[in-house]
């Protein structure tokens, strides 16, 4: 058994096969990590304001998505002292300089590109329910799919 840090996670992003993998690689990661999805920006609200029981330890967020944009979500979530706190990341298939810098200039923990490799995304997704957030990106640092701010 993992020596968790996060152990709820919430993905945001309207491709269900997307969300179906990403819970997949989670709960086989350690399988009392619980795995929120929801389609959109708006419905992440809207599970937030469910209760504590619904707060999650990381919410990764797709940019491109109905109702609410990853980008309005971000905005909104870090301009919210009860959610401003949250760990939050993009995870997207853009690679553009821009969105990555965007992503960093409206919070954002980091930003993932999601990865063709899924033994990346398992690697990647077991660091951050695992390293505290004092370490996390300098763990995350070698992989190609972690866009930081110098890449």
């Amino acid at each position: 058994m993992l020596d968790l840090v996060k152990s709820k996670f919430l993905l945001a992003d309207d491709d269900s096969d997307d969300a179906d993998i990403f819970c997949e690689i989670l709960t086989s990661i350690e399988s009392s990590i619980e795995c929120l999805t929801v389609g959109n920006g708006r419905d992440v609200f809207e599970l937030l304001s469910k209760g504590d029981n619904y707060r999650p330890d990381v919410i990764f967020i797709d940019i491109n998505m109905p109702i609410m944009n990853g980008w309005e979500c971000l905005r909104t979530l870090k301009s919210d002292p009860g959610y401003n706190d949250i760990p939050t990341v993009i995870y997207s298939t853009s690679s553009a300089k821009t969105d990555i810098e965007t992503a960093y200039n409206l919070g954002a923990s980091f930003f993932l590109c999601k990865p063709e490799d899924l033994e990346e995304l398992h690697q990647i997704l077991e660091i951050v329910a695992t390293a505290p957030q004092t370490v996390l990106l300098k763990r995350l640092a070698g992989f190609k799919s972690v866009k930081l701010v110098s890449n």
